[in-house]
Protein backbone atom coordinates (compact mmCIF):
# COMPACT_ATOMS: atom_id res chain seq x y z
CA UNK A 1 0.00 0.00 0.00
CA UNK A 2 1.42 3.62 -0.98
CA UNK A 3 2.73 5.31 2.35
CA UNK A 4 1.10 8.29 1.15
CA UNK A 5 -2.75 7.17 1.66
CA UNK A 6 -2.24 7.07 5.45
CA UNK A 7 -1.60 10.87 5.19
CA UNK A 8 -4.26 13.18 6.78
CA UNK A 9 -5.74 14.99 4.25
CA UNK A 10 -5.64 18.76 5.84
CA UNK A 11 -2.16 18.47 7.63
CA UNK A 12 -0.10 21.02 6.69
CA UNK A 13 3.52 21.76 7.32
CA UNK A 14 4.83 23.44 9.75
CA UNK A 15 7.71 24.35 7.92
CA UNK A 16 8.40 27.19 5.49
CA UNK A 17 7.60 25.90 1.93
CA UNK A 18 8.33 26.57 -1.62
CA UNK A 19 5.08 29.13 -2.54
CA UNK A 20 5.75 30.93 1.21
CA UNK A 21 9.22 31.32 0.39
CA UNK A 22 8.56 32.90 -3.17
CA UNK A 23 5.83 35.05 -1.54
CA UNK A 24 7.83 36.56 1.48
CA UNK A 25 10.60 37.38 -1.22
CA UNK A 26 8.29 38.80 -3.82
CA UNK A 27 7.19 41.45 -0.74
CA UNK A 28 10.64 42.07 0.36
CA UNK A 29 11.23 43.50 -3.20
CA UNK A 30 7.79 45.27 -2.79
CA UNK A 31 8.96 46.74 0.02
CA UNK A 32 12.87 47.83 -1.40
CA UNK A 33 10.59 49.59 -4.21
CA UNK A 34 7.79 50.91 -2.37
CA UNK A 35 10.48 52.42 0.13
CA UNK A 36 12.78 53.66 -2.86
CA UNK A 37 9.71 54.98 -4.71
CA UNK A 38 8.41 57.61 -1.77
CA UNK A 39 12.09 57.75 -0.74
CA UNK A 40 12.75 60.03 -4.09
CA UNK A 41 9.08 61.37 -3.97
CA UNK A 42 9.90 62.72 -0.62
CA UNK A 43 13.36 63.74 -1.18
CA UNK A 44 12.02 65.62 -4.45
CA UNK A 45 8.98 67.04 -2.64
CA UNK A 46 11.10 68.76 -0.08
CA UNK A 47 13.00 70.50 -1.98
CA UNK A 48 10.68 72.29 -4.02
CA UNK A 49 10.64 75.93 -3.37
CA UNK A 50 7.85 78.02 -1.21
CA UNK A 51 5.09 79.33 -3.31
CA UNK A 52 5.30 83.14 -4.50
CA UNK A 53 2.36 83.78 -2.95
CA UNK A 54 3.45 83.20 0.94
CA UNK A 55 7.19 84.31 0.57
CA UNK A 56 7.72 86.93 3.17
CA UNK A 57 4.16 85.80 5.31
CA UNK A 58 4.41 85.12 8.53
CA UNK A 59 3.37 81.71 6.80
CA UNK A 60 7.11 81.50 5.46
CA UNK A 61 9.67 79.78 7.70
CA UNK A 62 12.23 81.89 7.19
CA UNK A 63 10.57 84.64 8.53
CA UNK A 64 11.42 83.39 12.44
CA UNK A 65 13.82 80.91 11.77
CA UNK A 66 17.22 80.44 10.45
CA UNK A 67 18.03 78.82 7.20
CA UNK A 68 20.34 76.34 9.33
CA UNK A 69 16.60 75.57 11.16
CA UNK A 70 14.65 75.82 8.29
CA UNK A 71 16.98 72.64 6.23
CA UNK A 72 16.89 70.87 9.47
CA UNK A 73 13.19 70.95 9.51
CA UNK A 74 13.02 69.73 6.30
CA UNK A 75 15.71 67.25 6.62
CA UNK A 76 13.72 65.82 9.70
CA UNK A 77 10.20 66.22 8.50
CA UNK A 78 11.35 63.92 5.91
CA UNK A 79 12.58 61.64 7.44
CA UNK A 80 9.47 61.41 9.37
CA UNK A 81 7.27 60.85 6.77
CA UNK A 82 9.21 58.31 5.30
CA UNK A 83 9.32 55.70 8.19
CA UNK A 84 5.78 56.53 8.51
CA UNK A 85 5.04 54.82 4.96
CA UNK A 86 7.95 52.53 5.88
CA UNK A 87 6.80 51.46 9.00
CA UNK A 88 2.98 50.25 7.49
CA UNK A 89 5.28 48.16 5.21
CA UNK A 90 7.55 46.92 7.79
CA UNK A 91 4.91 45.71 9.73
CA UNK A 92 2.95 43.64 7.18
CA UNK A 93 6.68 42.35 6.21
CA UNK A 94 6.63 40.76 9.92
CA UNK A 95 2.81 39.64 10.24
CA UNK A 96 3.72 38.00 6.80
CA UNK A 97 6.71 36.34 7.61
CA UNK A 98 5.30 34.84 11.42
CA UNK A 99 3.25 33.12 8.71
CA UNK A 100 5.39 31.79 6.01
CA UNK A 101 7.96 31.01 8.54
CA UNK A 102 5.62 28.93 9.89
CA UNK A 103 6.35 30.66 13.55
CA UNK A 104 2.37 30.69 14.21
CA UNK A 105 2.08 27.30 13.62
CA UNK A 106 4.83 26.00 15.47
CA UNK A 107 4.22 28.15 18.08
CA UNK A 108 0.69 26.80 18.29
CA UNK A 109 1.48 23.15 17.90
CA UNK A 110 4.27 23.55 20.53
CA UNK A 111 2.07 25.28 22.87
CA UNK A 112 -0.46 22.32 22.37
CA UNK A 113 2.33 20.11 23.33
CA UNK A 114 3.73 21.17 26.65
CA UNK A 115 0.70 22.92 28.01
CA UNK A 116 -2.71 21.08 28.25
CA UNK A 117 -5.58 23.67 29.33
CA UNK A 118 -6.87 26.42 26.68
CA UNK A 119 -7.16 28.89 28.84
CA UNK A 120 -3.38 28.49 30.06
CA UNK A 121 -2.39 27.63 26.10
CA UNK A 122 -4.14 30.73 24.89
CA UNK A 123 -2.31 33.79 26.63
CA UNK A 124 1.11 31.88 25.99
CA UNK A 125 0.17 31.64 22.34
CA UNK A 126 -0.32 35.65 22.36
CA UNK A 127 2.25 36.13 24.74
CA UNK A 128 4.80 34.09 21.71
CA UNK A 129 2.73 36.23 19.17
CA UNK A 130 3.41 39.79 21.01
CA UNK A 131 7.10 38.92 21.83
CA UNK A 132 7.56 38.19 18.23
CA UNK A 133 6.80 41.57 17.21
CA UNK A 134 8.13 43.35 19.87
CA UNK A 135 11.47 42.08 18.89
CA UNK A 136 10.93 42.17 15.03
CA UNK A 137 9.70 45.82 15.23
CA UNK A 138 12.52 46.73 17.56
CA UNK A 139 14.42 48.17 14.82
CA UNK A 140 12.89 50.27 12.91
CA UNK A 141 11.63 51.70 16.85
CA UNK A 142 15.10 52.31 17.46
CA UNK A 143 15.67 54.48 14.38
CA UNK A 144 12.68 56.42 14.85
CA UNK A 145 13.67 57.37 18.42
CA UNK A 146 17.42 57.92 17.52
CA UNK A 147 16.57 60.27 14.68
CA UNK A 148 13.91 62.21 17.02
CA UNK A 149 17.02 62.48 19.36
CA UNK A 150 19.49 63.65 16.81
CA UNK A 151 17.14 66.33 16.00
CA UNK A 152 16.18 67.50 19.14
CA UNK A 153 12.71 67.09 19.16
CA UNK A 154 12.63 64.10 21.73
CA UNK A 155 14.30 64.66 25.14
CA UNK A 156 14.00 61.23 26.67
CA UNK A 157 16.75 59.16 27.71
CA UNK A 158 17.15 55.91 26.32
CA UNK A 159 16.79 54.14 29.45
CA UNK A 160 13.20 55.93 29.99
CA UNK A 161 12.50 55.08 25.95
CA UNK A 162 13.48 51.09 27.04
CA UNK A 163 10.80 51.52 29.93
CA UNK A 164 8.45 53.12 27.64
CA UNK A 165 8.87 50.22 25.14
CA UNK A 166 8.10 47.44 28.03
CA UNK A 167 5.03 49.10 28.89
CA UNK A 168 3.32 49.80 25.60
CA UNK A 169 4.76 45.94 25.35
CA UNK A 170 1.95 45.11 28.80
CA UNK A 171 -0.54 47.17 27.15
CA UNK A 172 -0.26 46.20 23.76
CA UNK A 173 -0.09 42.12 25.07
CA UNK A 174 -3.23 42.73 27.12
CA UNK A 175 -5.60 44.13 24.42
CA UNK A 176 -4.42 41.61 22.39
CA UNK A 177 -5.01 38.90 24.72
CA UNK A 178 -8.66 40.48 25.42
CA UNK A 179 -9.33 41.14 21.56
CA UNK A 180 -8.26 38.13 20.88
CA UNK A 181 -9.77 35.93 22.77
CA UNK A 182 -13.21 37.43 21.99
CA UNK A 183 -12.12 37.13 18.22
CA UNK A 184 -11.61 33.33 18.22
CA UNK A 185 -14.44 32.33 20.42
CA UNK A 186 -16.95 34.24 18.15
CA UNK A 187 -14.84 32.69 15.30
CA UNK A 188 -15.30 29.32 16.24
CA UNK A 189 -18.92 30.02 16.22
CA UNK A 190 -18.85 30.97 13.03
CA UNK A 191 -21.68 32.71 10.98
CA UNK A 192 -21.97 36.24 11.02
CA UNK A 193 -19.61 36.29 13.72
CA UNK A 194 -17.59 39.61 12.70
CA UNK A 195 -21.29 41.21 13.37
CA UNK A 196 -21.16 39.97 16.95
CA UNK A 197 -18.26 41.29 17.49
CA UNK A 198 -18.90 44.89 16.16
CA UNK A 199 -21.85 45.09 18.41
CA UNK A 200 -19.33 43.61 21.91
CA UNK A 201 -16.63 46.70 20.25
CA UNK A 202 -19.56 48.90 20.58
CA UNK A 203 -19.26 49.42 24.44
CA UNK A 204 -15.59 48.70 24.35
CA UNK A 205 -14.90 51.43 22.68
CA UNK A 206 -16.87 54.01 24.67
CA UNK A 207 -15.23 52.16 27.36
CA UNK A 208 -11.58 53.24 26.25
CA UNK A 209 -12.45 56.89 26.05
CA UNK A 210 -13.70 57.11 29.55
CA UNK A 211 -10.55 54.64 31.02
CA UNK A 212 -7.50 55.55 28.87
CA UNK A 213 -7.38 59.30 30.40
CA UNK A 214 -7.24 58.35 33.74
CA UNK A 215 -6.16 54.84 33.70
CA UNK A 216 -3.72 54.47 30.33
CA UNK A 217 -2.05 57.64 30.00
CA UNK A 218 -0.99 57.99 33.26
CA UNK A 219 1.28 54.48 32.43
CA UNK A 220 3.39 57.19 30.54
CA UNK A 221 3.27 60.96 32.03
CA UNK A 222 2.87 62.66 35.53
CA UNK A 223 -0.42 64.21 35.39
CA UNK A 224 -0.58 67.25 38.42
CA UNK A 225 -2.91 70.01 38.96
CA UNK A 226 -1.72 73.24 36.96
CA UNK A 227 1.56 74.90 39.18
CA UNK A 228 0.37 78.75 37.42
CA UNK A 229 -2.54 79.83 39.34
CA UNK A 230 -3.25 82.99 37.00
CA UNK A 231 -2.96 80.72 34.09
CA UNK A 232 -5.71 78.25 35.55
CA UNK A 233 -7.81 80.96 36.28
CA UNK A 234 -7.68 82.54 32.94
CA UNK A 235 -8.19 79.04 30.85
CA UNK A 236 -11.01 78.43 33.43
CA UNK A 237 -12.55 81.33 32.88
CA UNK A 238 -12.49 81.06 29.39
CA UNK A 239 -13.73 77.63 29.59
CA UNK A 240 -16.89 78.99 31.78
CA UNK A 241 -17.63 80.97 28.49
CA UNK A 242 -17.36 78.09 26.54
CA UNK A 243 -19.99 76.45 28.82
CA UNK A 244 -17.36 73.77 29.64
CA UNK A 245 -17.80 71.84 32.88
CA UNK A 246 -13.69 72.19 33.86
CA UNK A 247 -13.00 72.47 37.72
CA UNK A 248 -9.44 72.26 37.17
CA UNK A 249 -6.54 72.06 34.67
CA UNK A 250 -3.77 69.70 34.33
CA UNK A 251 0.05 69.64 33.14
CA UNK A 252 1.99 66.94 32.20
CA UNK A 253 5.61 66.27 32.12
CA UNK A 254 6.09 65.88 28.53
CA UNK A 255 9.10 67.82 28.76
CA UNK A 256 11.11 64.53 29.72
CA UNK A 257 10.03 63.26 26.67
CA UNK A 258 9.99 65.55 23.80
CA UNK A 259 10.56 69.46 23.45
CA UNK A 260 7.07 69.99 21.30
CA UNK A 261 4.26 71.66 22.37
CA UNK A 262 0.69 70.37 22.91
CA UNK A 263 -2.50 70.95 25.09
CA UNK A 264 -5.68 68.73 24.63
CA UNK A 265 -9.56 68.06 26.01
CA UNK A 266 -9.75 64.79 26.49
CA UNK A 267 -12.34 62.33 28.53
CA UNK A 268 -16.03 62.04 28.81
CA UNK A 269 -18.13 63.08 31.80
CA UNK A 270 -16.28 62.20 34.88
CA UNK A 271 -13.03 61.91 33.00
CA UNK A 272 -13.15 64.90 31.46
CA UNK A 273 -9.84 66.98 31.53
CA UNK A 274 -7.95 69.54 30.18
CA UNK A 275 -4.35 68.82 29.91
CA UNK A 276 -1.44 71.06 29.01
CA UNK A 277 1.69 70.08 27.95
CA UNK A 278 4.40 71.64 30.23
CA UNK A 279 6.73 72.34 27.33
CA UNK A 280 4.03 74.97 26.75
CA UNK A 281 4.15 76.44 29.53
CA UNK A 282 7.71 76.80 29.28
CA UNK A 283 7.48 77.87 25.96
CA UNK A 284 4.47 79.66 25.18
CA UNK A 285 2.87 83.06 26.65
CA UNK A 286 0.23 83.17 28.41
CA UNK A 287 -2.42 84.57 25.51
CA UNK A 288 -1.01 81.74 23.25
CA UNK A 289 -1.69 78.81 26.16
CA UNK A 290 -5.41 80.75 26.17
CA UNK A 291 -5.66 80.29 22.38
CA UNK A 292 -4.08 76.85 22.41
CA UNK A 293 -6.75 75.82 24.82
CA UNK A 294 -9.53 77.38 23.59
CA UNK A 295 -8.37 74.97 20.42
CA UNK A 296 -9.26 71.97 22.52
CA UNK A 297 -12.33 73.32 24.15
CA UNK A 298 -13.83 73.81 20.98
CA UNK A 299 -13.44 69.86 20.46
CA UNK A 300 -15.81 69.51 23.41
CA UNK A 301 -18.42 72.14 22.39
CA UNK A 302 -18.38 71.06 18.83
CA UNK A 303 -19.15 67.45 19.94
CA UNK A 304 -16.48 66.39 17.91
CA UNK A 305 -14.99 63.22 21.06
CA UNK A 306 -18.93 62.34 20.64
CA UNK A 307 -18.92 62.38 16.97
CA UNK A 308 -15.26 60.57 17.06
CA UNK A 309 -17.16 57.93 18.89
CA UNK A 310 -20.08 57.75 16.39
CA UNK A 311 -17.19 57.31 13.53
CA UNK A 312 -15.33 54.91 15.43
CA UNK A 313 -18.13 52.33 15.38
CA UNK A 314 -19.07 53.13 12.10
CA UNK A 315 -15.78 52.62 10.90
CA UNK A 316 -15.12 49.64 12.39
CA UNK A 317 -18.64 48.02 10.99
CA UNK A 318 -16.93 48.50 7.57
CA UNK A 319 -13.77 47.41 8.92
CA UNK A 320 -14.99 44.00 10.32
CA UNK A 321 -17.26 43.31 7.21
CA UNK A 322 -14.54 44.06 4.72
CA UNK A 323 -11.87 42.60 6.78
CA UNK A 324 -13.56 39.48 6.86
CA UNK A 325 -14.24 38.89 3.47
CA UNK A 326 -10.92 39.89 3.12
CA UNK A 327 -9.77 37.28 5.36
CA UNK A 328 -11.59 34.32 3.83
CA UNK A 329 -10.73 35.35 0.48
CA UNK A 330 -6.74 35.14 1.64
CA UNK A 331 -7.47 31.77 3.28
CA UNK A 332 -9.05 30.70 0.56
CA UNK A 333 -6.15 31.35 -2.31
CA UNK A 334 -3.24 31.01 -0.08
CA UNK A 335 -4.11 28.40 2.74
CA UNK A 336 -1.38 25.81 1.78
CA UNK A 337 1.45 28.45 2.80
CA UNK A 338 0.04 30.41 5.62
CA UNK A 339 -0.46 26.87 7.41
CA UNK A 340 -4.00 28.39 8.46
CA UNK A 341 -6.94 25.29 8.63
CA UNK A 342 -9.73 26.48 9.55
CA UNK A 343 -11.26 30.69 10.13
CA UNK A 344 -10.68 30.20 13.97
CA UNK A 345 -7.36 28.66 13.74
CA UNK A 346 -4.76 30.40 16.17
CA UNK A 347 -2.11 30.80 13.53
CA UNK A 348 -4.81 32.90 11.89
CA UNK A 349 -3.81 35.81 14.34
CA UNK A 350 -1.00 37.32 11.78
CA UNK A 351 -3.22 37.49 9.20
CA UNK A 352 -5.97 39.45 10.95
CA UNK A 353 -3.69 41.78 12.45
CA UNK A 354 -2.14 41.96 8.70
CA UNK A 355 -5.57 42.46 7.14
CA UNK A 356 -6.61 45.10 10.45
CA UNK A 357 -3.33 47.05 9.46
CA UNK A 358 -3.74 46.96 5.55
CA UNK A 359 -7.13 48.49 5.65
CA UNK A 360 -6.36 50.64 7.91
CA UNK A 361 -3.86 51.90 5.94
CA UNK A 362 -6.07 51.94 2.96
CA UNK A 363 -8.41 54.42 4.53
CA UNK A 364 -6.11 56.61 6.35
CA UNK A 365 -6.49 59.90 4.20
CA UNK A 366 -10.15 59.45 4.71
CA UNK A 367 -10.17 59.60 8.16
CA UNK A 368 -7.53 61.97 8.29
CA UNK A 369 -9.72 64.42 6.33
CA UNK A 370 -12.59 64.10 8.55
CA UNK A 371 -10.47 64.87 11.21
CA UNK A 372 -8.48 67.94 9.85
CA UNK A 373 -12.36 69.45 9.12
CA UNK A 374 -12.95 69.15 12.58
CA UNK A 375 -9.13 70.48 13.55
CA UNK A 376 -10.28 73.42 11.24
CA UNK A 377 -13.46 73.89 13.35
CA UNK A 378 -11.75 73.98 16.23
CA UNK A 379 -9.46 77.00 15.43
CA UNK A 380 -12.11 79.10 14.53
CA UNK A 381 -13.85 78.40 16.95
CA UNK A 382 -11.15 79.60 19.62
CA UNK A 383 -10.59 82.46 17.40
CA UNK A 384 -13.89 83.35 17.65
CA UNK A 385 -13.83 82.71 21.55
CA UNK A 386 -10.76 84.63 22.37
CA UNK A 387 -10.54 86.97 19.98
CA UNK A 388 -6.81 86.55 19.22
CA UNK A 389 -6.14 85.30 15.98
CA UNK A 390 -2.67 86.78 16.36
CA UNK A 391 -1.43 84.72 19.54
CA UNK A 392 -2.47 81.60 17.63
CA UNK A 393 -0.11 83.04 14.62
CA UNK A 394 3.52 83.18 16.85
CA UNK A 395 1.77 79.78 18.45
CA UNK A 396 1.90 78.11 15.45
CA UNK A 397 5.09 79.55 14.55
CA UNK A 398 6.37 78.18 17.93
CA UNK A 399 5.02 74.63 17.45
CA UNK A 400 6.45 74.29 13.86
CA UNK A 401 10.37 75.78 15.98
CA UNK A 402 9.62 73.05 18.58
CA UNK A 403 8.32 70.05 16.69
CA UNK A 404 10.55 70.72 13.37
CA UNK A 405 7.68 70.62 11.38
CA UNK A 406 7.72 71.50 8.13
CA UNK A 407 4.50 74.19 7.43
CA UNK A 408 3.87 73.07 3.73
CA UNK A 409 4.08 69.38 3.64
CA UNK A 410 4.19 67.37 0.24
CA UNK A 411 0.60 66.10 -0.65
CA UNK A 412 1.13 62.04 -0.10
CA UNK A 413 2.10 62.89 3.18
CA UNK A 414 -0.53 65.78 3.77
CA UNK A 415 -3.12 63.03 2.80
CA UNK A 416 -1.80 60.04 5.25
CA UNK A 417 -0.31 61.76 7.86
CA UNK A 418 -1.96 64.68 8.32
CA UNK A 419 -5.04 64.85 11.21
CA UNK A 420 -5.08 68.50 11.35
CA UNK A 421 -4.33 71.32 8.60
CA UNK A 422 -0.70 72.10 8.30
CA UNK A 423 0.79 74.69 10.12
CA UNK A 424 1.40 76.92 6.97
CA UNK A 425 -2.37 76.49 6.55
CA UNK A 426 -3.15 77.62 10.42
CA UNK A 427 -1.37 80.52 9.88
CA UNK A 428 -2.84 81.64 6.46
CA UNK A 429 -6.09 81.06 8.20
CA UNK A 430 -5.68 83.06 11.49
CA UNK A 431 -4.12 86.05 9.56
CA UNK A 432 -7.53 85.84 7.13
CA UNK A 433 -9.72 85.60 10.38
CA UNK A 434 -12.69 88.50 10.31
CA UNK A 435 -11.29 90.01 13.25
CA UNK A 436 -14.39 92.72 13.19
CA UNK A 437 -16.38 89.36 13.76
CA UNK A 438 -18.08 89.21 17.36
Amino acid sequence: MNRSSHRTPNRQPSRPTHRGVRAFRKYMLFFLLATGAIGAYLWIAYRAPLAEALANTAADPRMFLSEADVERAASYSMLRDLLFFVGYFWEWGMLLWLMTSGYARTLSQGLKKLIGGVWLRFPAYIAGIAAALFVLGLPLRLLSYSISRNYDVSTLSFGGWWRDQWVQLAVDYALMLAVGAVVFALARKGGTWWFRLWLLSIPFLVFLMFIRPVAIDPLFYKYERLSDPALEHAVLEMTAKAGVPAERVYEANYSEKTNAINAYVDGIGPSLRIVIWDTALHKLTAEEIVVLTAHEVGHYVKKHLQWSAVGGVASMFFLLWIGNKTYRFALKRWRSFLFIRHPADWPGLPLMLLVVSVLTFVTTPLASAVSRNAELEADRYAYALTGDADAAVTMYQKLAASSRGTLHPPALTYWFRYTHPSLGDRITEALGYDRTLP
